[in-house]
């Protein structure tokens, strides 16, 4: 019991700022769609996702190993050693890429070459220093800094729209900023530099770090082939407009991701700080059906909400996004499967698993577009997708019964996988009646499904809200 209560603390901790930042982002998107032509936002997602696929390799995920010894790890100087060897590699690896890449824009000028290069960096060492900050327990810290990226992000990208009448650079610049103060910011709270000191290098801890390390580069290239490759597969078959339209359709399952990094931020940290307890399984267990029932209901929900919020918030030329948001949620709450499954093979340091499954999936991704986007278009991807998901996450759990055995209760997966197919058909109902009664429909199972969870989260909540009044 206190696990869970420790999670449902940690859970509304994370919830609280990670809401409010992907609340804000979310509320932007109806200023994007009316500021910027389908070509431009189609092109910053190329361009984002790019960078994204490009940190692991630069980094050797040695950010992840860096959050996974420092969870554990209760002797100050043995945290010293763990930061700066990390972070000596990942400097030596930005300085090599820097060169590299400079030779490469001197020779074949890239449009905004420069200026990904300069995103690339800040991105990496925000992310960096985040993670540092939640593997030494600065879990409040770790929660503000996401809020202050997303303000800053959003005040910025006002401001360089409406004063400057920038277009796409507003989106780098904005971004750029934003990764900047969140490593001041999470310099000078932390007091970083008293968890640095070279002579502390270790090459025998490094080893440790790319045993545990180098398999998850794998697996983050096989999410880029399921996101990035996607994006390529839609500009080379169906052009640039068409992606900035699919950008659009994966903006409403980001409420679903949304939910998710919330309670995947805490699960993380308890599914590896738990591994070693003899009643890990009956742990697990219990937490998966209380995030199964969560997920599977907001899924319906949100299913059934995706149309009217795109009417009502998203310009006319991205109307048609809604479309393609039923297939891609569900391959979003199998992408969150996945996720949860993942945090248990952290706990035991069997990341090998998460690479041979991610594999699996990112092949049947790439199958189901080259066999079928000429003829199914948007949709060839957005089934891609969630049944590459699917795969994985099926593929997980038969790897993590040599490691953890997470009980799944097939009534509940049943009675939920046939009200998310409703949900999908009745959502491109012309009938705002049946909507209506549809949406009502779906809030009342989200709070019939979820009554328990839903209750202690408020009594948490609010027990927490009177503590800090008092």
């Amino acid at each position: 019991m206190t696990e869970k209560r420790t999670l449902i603390k940690d859970t509304l901790l994370y919830g609280v700022a990670n809401l409010g930042s992907k609340l804000l982002t979310f509320l932007l998107l109806p200023l994007y769609t009316r500021y910027f032509t389908t070509e431009e936002y189609g092109l910053w997602d190329v361009v984002l996702t790019t960078t994204t696929l490009l940190a692991p390799f630069i980094t050797f995920e040695l950010t992840a190993a860096v959050y996974r010894w420092l969870i554990v790890e209760k002797m100050e100087e043995e945290k010293v050693k763990i930061i700066t060897t990390g972070l000596a590699v990942i400097i030596r690896n930005l300085l090599v890429f820097g060169v590299l890449a400079a030779i490469v824009l001197l020779i074949y000028p890239i449009p905004y070459g420069w200026t990904a290069l300069l995103l690339l960096y800040t991105m990496i060492l925000s992310s960096f220093l985040q993670q540092c900050a939640r593997g030494l327990g600065y879990n409040k810290l770790f929660a503000s800094l996401g809020i202050i990226q997303s303000a800053v992000t959003a005040m910025a990208i006002i401001l360089l729209i409406f004063v400057f009448e920038l277009r796409v650079e507003a989106f780098f610049y904005s971004a750029i900023l934003a990764s900047v103060v969140v490593i001041f910011v999470a310099w000078i709270a932390m007091d970083f530099n008293k968890y640095i000191s070279f002579y502390t290098y270790s090459k025998e801890l490094l080893g440790d770090f790319f045993v545990y390390a180098l398999p998850i580069i794998p697996g983050a290239v096989s999410w880029w082939v399921m996101n990035l490759s996607d994006r390529y597969f839609i500009i080379a078959f169906l052009g640039v407009e068409a992606n900035g339209l699919y950008a659009v359709a994966n903006k409403i399952p980001a409420l679903l991701v949304m939910v998710n990094t919330v309670f995947s931020l805490a699960w993380k940290d308890h599914a590896i700080l738990s591994y070693d307890s003899a009643e890990k399984n009956t742990y697990y267990s219990s937490v998966f059906q209380h995030f199964f029932r969560l997920m599977a209901t907001s899924v319906v929900l949100i299913i059934l909400l995706a149309k009217p919020l795109i009417d009502i918030f998203i310009g006319e030329a991205f109307h048609d996004a809604w479309k393609y948001t039923g297939i891609l949620l569900i391959g979003a709450l199998f992408s969150a499967l996945c996720q949860f499954w993942g945090a248990g093979f952290h706990g035991a340091k069997k990341t090998k698993a998460i690479f041979l499954t991610s594999i699996a999936g990112a092949g049947v991704n790439v199958l189901i577009n080259v066999l079928f986007i000429k003829y199914w278009g948007l949709y060839a991807v957005a089934v891609s997708t969630m049944i590459a998901f699917l795969v994985m996450w099926v593929f997980r759990v038969y790897a993590a019964k040599h490691y953890f055995n997470i009980v799944i209760r097939r009534m509940d997966f049943i009675i939920l996988s046939f009200f998310i197919i409703g949900a999908t058909i009745l959502s491109f109902s012309v009938s705002t009646l049946v909507m209506l009664i549809s949406i009502a429909g779906g809030i009342c199972l989200v709070f019939a499904y979820n009554y328990r969870l839903l209750h202690l989260l408020w009594r948490k909540g609010r027990r927490k809200w009177f503590d800090n009044k008092t």
